[in-house]
């Protein structure tokens, strides 16, 4: 019997840990991870990698760290095809046979149909992405000290966030922090660059209370960064982006305005939201239309308690946790257990220093809310890796940054 787990985030990387540790004595259970990366990416880091607070290899984990014996193959590839009637999964040049199916395949930006966005703007929604946002803004930067035109020179330094949720808001964050260092070692005045946060919404941050809206709202300013809301983004042509209070900004935009669930499950044969691809799931996390396949993560669209799951870690985590169980519920004969959420909490990182978060009825910022973020951090990494990925965690955010201090210039 195989079990097959198609994606490496978060839910897949849960899903397959449960099974790995639920089924480690059955020999007749094969698990199998397919993934196209030979790593897996902590997705809710990445703004660290394209901020410079952390080296680009801080947010990838080989799979060989994760997974340390042969109880889950890990297998490199790219899916092109579903064939649910035969339980297969077809590849360019490979076919995997299945029993069991979990499809855990992340998401992806939505632009919501804006004219340019795709074409002229960055994303930040993969390791590779965060890493080309990292190269550009350094570039910007060393190009905008080589031009004698100012216009030239603040249109290199101007950057647009589109999207006040927690990616827009910490990218932010850690760009206002990253160019106090890049005007000294270019020597450019730090009046001229020009930071802007997006958001078409009434505010950013709307998960959070009003009161830490307002605090996080007040250290970006901190930072340099001017925050716009009720403003949505509506056309970019090139280097100007167009915006719906009629302003024109001539920068550089970074999208991170929505997702949407991953676009190639359109071709499938399954029941999913024609709109944002995600993939409609029962209460026990299975796939609509094929009892033998489940959907985690990012993926799924369950609505509970009136309204769809949230797109975070902790969905991914609990849904992986109970697709696994289920699966082996089915395995045994027995019955299996609905999902029922539950969020404890959520933490936003805007630089290295300041944070806010939210546990429960309790409301942190400033230096304990970083803290509590880096806690929850090594908890995920303790948990999939063991002390090791705990001690790299520690060395990148910590040792690291601290030997910076000491160093004139570091290269990307």
């Amino acid at each position: 019997m195989v079990i097959l787990i198609l994606g490496g985030g978060y839910a897949g990387i849960h899903t397959a840990k449960v099974l790995e540790k639920k089924l480690k004595n059955r020999r007749n259970i094969r698990i199998q991870l397919i993934d196209k990366n030979p790593y897996h990416t902590l997705m809710t880091q990445l703004h660290e990698v394209a901020g410079y607070r952390v080296k680009p290899h801080a947010v990838r984990i080989p799979y060989d760290s994760i997974f340390k014996n042969d109880s889950v193959q890990v297998i490199q590839d790219e899916v092109k095809e579903f064939d649910f009637v035969n339980r297969v999964l077809i590849s360019g040049n490979n076919k995997y046979n299945y029993d069991y199916l979990v499809i855990a395949t992340g998401s992806r930006p939505d632009f919501f149909g804006v004219e340019g966005v795709e074409k002229y703007g960055y994303k930040m929604w993969s390791y590779k992405e965060a890493v080309t946002v990292r190269s550009m803004i350094y570039d910007q930067f060393s190009e905008a000290s080589k031009t004698s035109s100012s216009a030239q020179r603040g249109d290199r330094l101007r950057f647009v966030i589109a999207g006040g949720g927690f990616t827009g808001v910490e990218l932010a964050g850690e760009l206002g922090f990253w160019k106090k260092s890049l005007c000294r070692e270019f020597d450019i005045d730090y009046g001229v660059v020009e930071i802007y946060l997006i958001e078409a919404m009434t505010d950013i941050l709307n998960t959070f209370p009003p009161g830490l809206r307002k605090k996080s709202k007040s250290y970006l300013k901190k930072l340099g960064v001017e925050v716009v809301t009720n403003c949505a983004i509506s056309k970019v042509d090139g280097n100007k982006i167009f915006l719906g209070s009629g302003q024109t900004l001539n920068g550089t935009l970074i999208w991170t305005a929505g997702i949407k669930g991953n676009p190639y499950i359109k071709n499938a044969d399954i029941n999913y939201d024609e709109k944002r691809h995600w993939i409609n799931v029962n209460e026990y996390t299975q796939s609509a239309s094929h009892e033998n396949v489940f959907c985690v993560g990012d993926s799924l669209l369950y609505v509970y308690k009136g309204r769809p799951v949230p797109k975070i870690i902790e969905t991914c985590i609990q849904s992986g946790d109970l697709a696994a169980k289920n699966i082996i519920r089915l395995i045994d004969g027995k019955r299996m257990k609905v999902f029922e959420p539950k969020y404890h909490g959520s933490m936003v990182s805007i630089g290295p220093i300041y944070g806010v978060a939210k546990i429960g009825a309790i409301r942190f910022k400033w230096l304990f809310a970083t803290l509590i973020k880096h806690l929850a951090n090594l908890h995920y990494l303790h948990g999939i890796g063991g002390i090791k990925l705990d001690l790299d965690y520690i060395n990148n955010q910590f040792i690291d940054l601290f030997l910076r201090f000491f160093k004139k210039k570091e290269d990307l």
